[in-house]
Order: structure tokens, then C-alpha cells, then sequence
């Protein structure tokens, strides 16, 4: 699978999440759009960039605009929006997947134009399949006044398209984004250096062992097996999901 997304940030192993227990770099992507990224980029993520860090505005956090949660059995997916362009999505189940980027000022824009606390309080609720126990979607918009609209339904139901014109591009940027392996990565940009320890997609352990210069090549060994690898600095986003958590 090939980076859809160029990634200029240069950082250190501080800059790199930790890697959640039972964690995975993205969620599988078809075999279709597998042969499609190779050519073109992901839209939704086009001029996005990395969310390294704590995003604090004026030193607190950043205000809440969208919300979109969608659980179907033992899987739950969310997507939120907040302001200056910060995008985070976590989903839980079978693993557990938690990122967060940065898009365009112009691309927020769209997003909130296609859907706002108005159009939300617009959609009558008596339209929608009543959700069930272990199926249900949740979408909450964000007033100026930090009050909210919000509307619950059955995520398996066709919406009116008063709703679902609003909701299919947080879809879309929630697939965007679980796919990606790229921008939406810590690792990506991620400059090693000796005694650094990155979690693998198996969840193994590897310790940086040295970089070689020439090449641009890392030398990394397994603290859980006895195995070293060599991988392109340039690819460590392909195969580590993030930092070793302190403590672990």
C-alpha cells in the first residue's frame, strides 16, 4: 500500500503517539481502492496535515463543532470535528484505531456548510428508523453558543436526504481517514535514533538500534523474539503503529 499523502514534518520519538493496547495502523482497505490510492490521492485528505501534539488554541482545548458516532454490534465509530481544522477518529472492537489530523481551512468550511446546528434542527426526527440497542448512530452539531442539536437513528435504515446529504461526507472523511497510513500517522515524518522503541502492527516491540546514513536505512530489534529488521526510514509509518508507551 503506498502513502496517498506527502508528509513534510521532521520530529522526534516524542512526537509519535503511543500505540494503544490492541491497536492497528488502519483499518483494510478493498483490493479496488488498494489499486486506486496508487494512483491518485485520497480527496478527502488532500492538503490535510499531521496533528503532532497537543492542539491547544489560546492555551485551552479546541471547541467541540461535530460529532458522529455509529455502533453496530461490538463496533463503534466516531468522528469528530472541533475547531481549527483538528479531525479525530477512534473506533473500538475487534481493534482499537485512534487519529487525528488537521485538514484545510476550506476543506472544514465545506464540511460545515454541508451540515450546521440549523439544518440538523431542520430534520424531523418522526423520519428516522428508531435506532436498537446495538445498532444506533448518533450525530450532535455545535451551536456558536456552545448549546447542540442533536439526532439519533438506525444506522442500517435509508436516511431522507435532508440527513443524509449531511452526514455522507463525515462518512466519507471517517473512511478516508481509517485507511490512511500516511498523514494521519505520527510515525510518518518520524526521524529514529538509537534506543528509540516503536510497537509494530503485530504489537512486537522494537528497539532502534542505528540508522544507517548512506541509505537512509533503520536497523531495529525485536525486544520479543530474536529478530532484526531493516526498514526505510522512510516506510516505518507502513509498518509501526506508534511509540512504545511509557511504563509498558
Amino acid at each position: 500500500m503506498l502513502c496517498a499523502i506527502p508528509v513534510s514534518a521532521q520530529h522526534d520519538i516524542s512526537k509519535v503517539d503511543p500505540a494503544p493496547e490492541n491497536s492497528a495502523i488502519s483499518t483494510p482497505m478493498p483490493n479496488v481502492r488498494e489499486r486506486q490510492i496508487k494512483k491518485y490521492e485520497i480527496p478527502e485528505l488532500a492538503g490535510a496535515t499531521q496533528a503532532l501534539g497537543p492542539q491547544l488554541i489560546d492555551g485551552r482545548l479546541p471547541k467541540p463543532l461535530v460529532d458522529l458516532v455509529i455502533t453496530e454490534g461490538t463496533l463503534t465509530q466516531r468522528i469528530s470535528l472541533f475547531e481549527g481544522g483538528l479531525v479525530v477518529v477512534d473506533m473500538t472492537g475487534g481493534v482499537t484505531l485512534r487519529k487525528k489530523v488537521l485538514v484545510p481551512k476550506d476543506a472544514m468550511q465545506g464540511y460545515l456548510s454541508a451540515i450546521s446546528a440549523a439544518k440538523l434542527r431542520a430534520v424531523d426526527a418522526l423520519e428516522l428508523a428508531s435506532p436498537e440497542r446495538d445498532r444506533v448512530a448518533q450525530v450532535r452539531v455545535y451551536d456558536a453558543d456552545g448549546t447542540f442539536v442533536e439526532r439519533r437513528f438506525h444506522p442500517g435504515h435509508i436516511l431522507p436526504q435532508t440527513l443524509g446529504t449531511q452526514i455522507m461526507p463525515l462518512r466519507d472523511l471517517l473512511r478516508a481517514i481509517s485507511e490512511d497510513r500516511g498523514v494521519t500517522s505520527s510515525v510518518a515524518g518520524y526521524e529514529p535514533q538509537a534506543g528509540d522503541e516503536l510497537v509494530a502492527d503485530d504489537h512486537k516491540t522494537y528497539r532502534v538500534v542505528r540508522v544507517v546514513k548512506e541509505s537512509n536505512v533503520v536497523q531495529l530489534q525485536c525486544l520479543d523474539a530474536p529478530t532484526t529488521i531493516y526498514v526505510a526510514k522512510k516506510d516505518l509509518n507502513l509498518y509501526f503503529i506508534g511509540a512504545k508507551a511509557h511504563g509498558d
